[in-house]
């Protein structure tokens, strides 16, 4: 099997694990079923909030923990085995990658190419691409920041206040959105997608604060990406990035931004893309298998740790969901309790 219909895959099975877990904690909002706490993937800022809390303070959240641990979880993976979370695992990065799907499919892609080509071939296309490329590590150093001016001694509190609902609040704005209460917001979220159907990748290239936090550990990572000068012809055929590197410019792929897709390792006719972990050439077909369980691994010693579930009742998962304007009928029978 060809390793992007393997990446394909496996993309397509986190998405749809993704989707169940909405489903489930659609059935827990409106229906009181226990809460998925695994979909605290979707609240990373909260994830970091609780590492530098834990680092500072030595507390653990109680309310989710799991975000934590998820975050803990990709870090580690980006150290040992590169930035592949972003590009086999990530659901975000999974929708792009159907958008992209999508636009190749269209009769009239022609015309989008042409407009990505003469973008490309601008003479002033990288003299853009670099500082555009630096969004994501604005908004990544913004958060970073924001949080650290918060006193040591404040943050357990903060945490009680306003990470205790995150999921609840996420939730409600989601719904709010589709109804048309978040109109900036929405009017924000088509131009991503207009310039993503144009652009692959748009908002992991540019905007994503998250890809530039795993950007980090990705420069120290022990699983490599080089091309050996000596064998590579130059004949451009890694030239189709996912992200928009140029493979066959490059020996050492250990940046901040390769996302580790192996297309351009599949791509290379004369073996000059070389995949290592510690130093030693590696099958291709390794890599997700290992990524994989290594992401899931980590996660389960959480579990095993104790640092995944909630410690959230029932009692106190209805008093926030009346709060933040669920009126539901199970929430309003137990605080009458």
């Amino acid at each position: 099997m060809k390793i992007q219909k393997l990446r394909f895959i496996v993309q397509t099975a986190f998405f749809l694990l993704i989707a169940y877990g909405i489903y489930k904690y659609y059935l827990f909002v409106f229906h009181g079923n226990n809460r998925p706490d695994f979909l605290d993937a979707f609240l990373p800022i909260v994830g970091v909030y609780d590492i530098i809390m834990k680092i500072r303070t030595g507390i653990t959240d109680p309310f989710h923990p799991a975000a934590m641990a998820i975050m803990l979880a990709v870090i580690l993976t980006t150290f040992i085995l590169g930035k592949g979370f972003c590009s086999w695992i990530c659901p975000v990065g999974t929708l792009l990658d159907y958008i992209t799907w999508l636009r190749n499919k269209l009769p009239f892609i022609k015309k989008v190419d042409n407009v990505g080509s003469k973008l490309k071939n601008w003479k002033y296309y990288f003299a853009l691409d670099i500082p555009l490329r630096s969004l994501k590590y604005l908004i990544l150093g913004w958060f970073l920041y924001n949080i650290l001016l918060i006193p040591a001694q404040m943050m357990s509190m903060m945490a009680q206040n306003i990470s205790a609902a995150a999921d609840i609040e996420l939730f409600k704005f989601w719904i709010d959105l589709f109804h048309g209460k978040e109109n900036l917001f929405a009017a924000i979220l088509v131009l991503i997608l207009i310039f993503s159907f144009i652009i692959p990748r748009f908002w992991c290239k540019y905007l994503c604060p998250l890809g530039a936090f795993y950007g980090i550990f990705n420069l120290f990572s022990l699983t490599h990406l080089r091309r050996s000068p000596k064998t590579c012809t130059q004949c451009k055929q890694c030239s189709n990035c996912l992200i928009g590197l140029t493979p066959y410019k490059t020996v050492e792929f250990n940046n901040s931004e390769c996302v580790m897709c192996l297309q351009c390792k599949s791509k290379c006719t004369h073996d000059a893309m070389k995949l290592q972990i510690l130093g030693r050439n590696v099958p291709l077909w390794i890599y997700p298998f290992a990524l994989i369980g290594v992401f899931i691994g980590i996660i389960g010693l959480f579990m095993a740790a104790g640092i995944w579930h909630s410690h959230l009742t029932m009692r106190d998962e209805a008093y926030l969901l009346l709060k933040h304007g669920f009126d539901v009928e199970w929430a309003r029978n137990i605080l009458m309790k």
